[in-house]
């Protein structure tokens, strides 16, 4: 990782409207998202910060008891170390009911060179498809948790250098479904900081 880096991590707990928090920064300043509670035995958040170049100790994620819990972490790169991260598109979710595929619907990005996220989570341990057509899955292609209870999630992410719909995104449940799915979306974009200052004539 390199100062500048956006860092996205996610937490998830097997267990019905539990709020997550970050318990150790790691030397990073977090923000956190809404809740996507709601969902029975999913409740699930989104933790997101600029990287400052130094971890003084490995982050974690709060989850208020010991059961079947999960952290992921994604890691995008903006073009150059002087650039911050904000939101472009504020965090939607969705309730699904049980099915073999998933639909999250798309956004509509307001600023060009954005990062859209995509996120699938339920409380079975589903391994799931490739996204359809325009996204590319993040790393890996589930993150399961067979640890007691069950829980899965997935993710899809898109880069658009010009603003623009992204078009809505599906995924499948390819092992131990159908299962109902709370599914979230949220867009950052890069922004230029510590410009230097040049005179005119």
């Amino acid at each position: 990782m390199q100062q500048g880096d956006l860092v996205i991590m996610i937490g998830q707990r097997r267990a019905s409207n539990i709020t997550l928090t970050v318990v150790e920064t790691g030397g990073q300043t977090w923000n956190a998202l809404p809740v996507l509670t709601g969902t029975t035995n999913v409740s699930p958040r989104i933790f997101w910060c600029r990287f400052n170049g130094t971890w003084t100790a490995n982050p974690s994620v709060g989850m208020t008891a010991s059961s079947t819990n999960t952290v992921v972490m994604h890691i995008f790169r903006p073009p150059g170390r002087n650039y911050s991260w904000a939101i472009d598109v504020a965090q939607a979710t969705t309730a699904h009911a049980a099915a073999a595929s998933i639909t999250r619907t798309g956004v509509t990005t307001i600023r060009p060179n954005t990062v859209t996220l995509a996120a699938w989570f339920t409380a079975d341990d589903n391994s799931w498809g490739a996204p359809s057509g325009g996204w590319t899955t993040a790393g890996s292609g589930q993150y399961r948790n067979t640890a007691g209870t069950d829980q899965s999630s997935t993710y899809a992410y898109q880069i658009r250098t010009t603003a623009g719909a992204t078009g809505d995104v599906a995924k499948s449940q390819t092992a131990n479904g159908n299962d109902a799915t709370r599914s979230a979306i949220v867009t950052f974009y890069p922004y230029r900081t510590n410009m230097p200052a040049y005179m005119l004539e």
